[in-house]
């Protein structure tokens, strides 16, 4: 009688352990997807995970592999769609991270061409992840596309700082730096990417505007020059051997500028170029005029006021300039009057037009959009993600963060500390020895990504804001300990001398008020 009881017992343990181990998990949609998708039958798996969502539709890690798989398929508008769902749902773990589907959401924005709601999501990154290269990189070219060139320099600092040497964006760095005044960052910025791509006709010509406002123009020459010896455009070598001409004048090597400058002239004649001719008669009169041959820049301004005496200042020129002959060759003294060199300034100050460096660089955008108020907010409040992906003001919830930050005892606070630096993308080697501990930490780390040593001084100040001094202290470490950059973590805003010296120290990136609280969200 015992014996069928145990056959029946094990028969039915057989079934059950069949089920378990075999059954089910061939049952089982999450496993029948990863199989489906390690035989390289993707259709098969996107139904799988489908029959999940019609059960879960809550399920934020299935939304983020159907959105990794469309991806990979190209099929952005669906892998939107699954994106988007995520940050409805706003549920996150460490294989679905939020930073992670912020930039995926961004990138696939940029590929359909919606450049605003990139722009945010990109920035959004950045409040959490300040140093994330991929977001700084696209937040620092689209708002300098859209020519907001103080905040687009910004985040080009930072860029330069964190990603590896490269052309293109040492170029828009320049760009950037030139755009706003800077010409000794701009220089730079063009010294390396020229370092990268030497014969690059647009970094060479934006190296010689740089140095002409910085009036040094022999040097000037030589950037210009390489084009005019190099380039194969024809564009490119016309642009380069007028401004050669202009730097030879301001060189006070005028004669060399008359030559280019007639050059040029019967280039143009000799190609047709007929709406060039007349711009390049009225230089080459001001060229002989720096070289003190009168005889010659009446030629050529007549030639000008017989072809179009609308031109410019011509007639008033060629009137100006006879009389000017007619009483030296008179009297041998000059008039007291009205001169031709009263309109050298003119002239040089209307040689290129405004903005004309930044017209053919090739960085603006053909696509004007509205971030105005994306950028106003991001300076002015904290902000965290709302469900649809928009950023929304929370200056009580900032504040009340880093009033927190601010009030732990030493020990905890640089356990959040070494947290936020975790966040961040840097593990921490050291915990250095601060001046004042409770006033912060500091930390010596390396990048996770790139494995470079990195000084990270975290500080929570309360009721003064960062000066100067403190910045120079901090760059002025970075070096000693022969670091590649450092961080510098304040939960209080910099005054306005100590973001004006920024921009000479190159190896510092600050990590704003805004940023910390966005990092501490949800470790304190």
């Amino acid at each position: 009688m015992l014996l069928p009881y145990l056959i029946a017992i094990f028969i039915i343990l057989g079934v059950v352990v069949i089920y378990i181990y075999i059954l089910a998990p061939k049952m089982n949609p999450y496993n029948r997807a990863d199989n489906y998708l390690a035989q390289d039958m993707v259709d098969e798996a996107i139904l799988e995970f489908k029959k999940i969502l019609d059960l879960k539709p809550n399920d934020f890690t299935v939304h983020y592999r159907l959105a990794e798989i469309y991806l990979k398929k190209n099929e952005i508008d669906q892998a939107v769609i699954h994106l988007e769902d995520i940050i409805r749902i706003n549920k996150f773990n460490y294989e679905v991270e939020k930073y992670k589907v912020l930039k995926k959401l961004g990138e696939a924005y940029l590929s359909r061409g919606e450049t605003e709601r990139a722009f945010l999501n990109f920035l959004n990154v950045l409040k959490q992840y300040p140093t994330d290269v991929e977001s700084l990189y696209h937040v620092s070219f689209i708002s300098l596309g859209q020519e907001y060139f103080d905040f687009s320099q910004r985040y080009f600092e930072r860029l330069i700082n964190l990603s590896r040497k490269n052309f293109e964006v040492s170029f828009g760095a320049g760009i950037a730096f030139y755009q706003n005044h800077k010409a000794n960052e701009a220089a730079a910025c063009f010294k390396e990417a020229l370092a990268q791509e030497p014969h690059s006709d647009i970094a060479n010509i934006a190296m010689a505007f740089t140095q002409q406002r910085r009036r040094d123009y022999k040097t000037a020459v030589n950037y210009v020059k390489m084009v005019v010896d190099n380039s194969r455009d024809p564009e490119a070598v016309f642009i380069a051997k007028r401004m050669l001409g202009l730097l030879f004048v301001q060189a006070k090597n005028p004669k060399a500028g008359v030559r280019v400058f007639e050059d040029l002239l019967d280039h143009a004649r000799n190609n047709d170029l007929n709406e060039e001719i007349p711009m390049l008669l009225y230089d080459t009169g001001f060229a002989f005029i720096r070289a003190e041959m009168t005889d010659q820049a009446y030629e050529y301004w007549d030639q000008l006021y017989q072809m179009d005496n609308g031109y410019k200042e011509v007639r008033s020129l060629t009137a100006v300039l006879k009389r000017e002959m007619e009483i030296d060759q008179k009297y041998g003294t000059p008039d007291m009057g009205q001169s031709v060199l009263d309109y050298y300034d003119n002239w040089i100050n209307d040689f290129f037009p405004k903005n004309y460096l930044w017209a053919i660089c090739g960085l603006k955008s053909e696509n004007p959009i509205d971030i105005k108020e994306i950028i106003e907010r991001s300076k002015t409040t904290g902000s965290r993600v709302s469900g649809d992906g928009v950023a929304i003001e929370d200056d009580v919830y900032a504040g009340d963060i880093l009033a927190r930050f601010s009030e732990l005892n030493i020990e905890q606070f640089r356990i959040v500390a070494n947290r936020v630096v975790s966040k961040m993308g840097y593990a921490v080697d050291e915990i250095l020895t601060t001046y004042r501990e409770a006033d912060g930490v500091d930390f010596l780390a390396h990048s996770l990504a790139e494995k470079e040593k990195i000084l990270i001084w975290v500080r929570r100040w309360k009721g003064t804001n960062v000066g100067e001094i403190p910045l120079r202290n901090f760059a002025q470490a970075i070096n000693d300990i022969k670091a590649k950059n450092g961080l510098f973590i304040t939960a209080t805003d910099l005054t306005p001398s100590a973001e004006g010296s920024m921009n000479m120290l190159s190896k510092v990136t600050v990590v704003y008020p805004d940023q910390l609280s966005a990092l501490l969200a949800d470790l304190i």
